[in-house]
């Protein structure tokens, strides 16, 4: 397969990926809503877990997770991350369940280029022109929406979008 036919390929499949959860996942979410956000993240975990389990069994893949858990870096590591999954996953939920969806996408929109921005500060890479653009803009667009409704802060899609970029 050619790099244009793979291209073309990732660009189908992160849409699709894009409409299945921008579409089919706030429909399902809001359906169990009545369930509350915090038991079905943690129903949404468990089950997550169980799948983990029953594919390494099937692809034979506890040797690869006894050699990463064996370095105590590792288990912070995946206890940070899984800490910002888990927040990220309550604070989408908590959205689709109280009828904020456009909050929660607004930070799936700016989480790239919160994910530049830290790359810059935390890892010195460099930004093109086009990026210190993006990040003006970005912040200029939260600046926007705290000043258009003063009395409140975009929390919503900030949660989102920091927590998803910081891992």
């Amino acid at each position: 397969m050619s790099n244009n036919n793979n291209f073309n390929r990732g660009i189908f499949l992160t849409a699709a990926g894009s409409f299945w959860w921008g579409l089919i996942g706030v429909i399902y979410f809001k359906y169990i809503a009545f369930a509350g956000h915090i038991e079905v993240v943690i129903h949404r975990s468990l089950w997550t877990t169980v799948m983990l389990v029953l594919t390494s069994i099937i692809f034979s893949k506890f040797d690869k997770i006894k050699k990463v858990i064996k370095n105590i870096k590792n288990i912070f590591i995946l206890f940070f991350s899984g800490i910002l999954i888990f927040t990220n996953w309550a604070v989408w939920i908590y959205a689709v369940s109280t009828d904020r969806v456009i909050d929660a996408s607004f930070g799936y929109f700016i989480m790239p280029i919160i994910s530049i921005f830290l790359g810059f500060f935390f890892f010195n890479e460099q930004l093109t022109s086009k990026g210190k653009v993006s990040i003006g803009i970005v912040i200029l667009s939260i600046l926007f929406l705290i000043l258009s409704d003063f009395d409140s802060i975009p929390w919503v899609g900030l949660i989102v979008a920091f927590s998803w970029s910081f891992l």
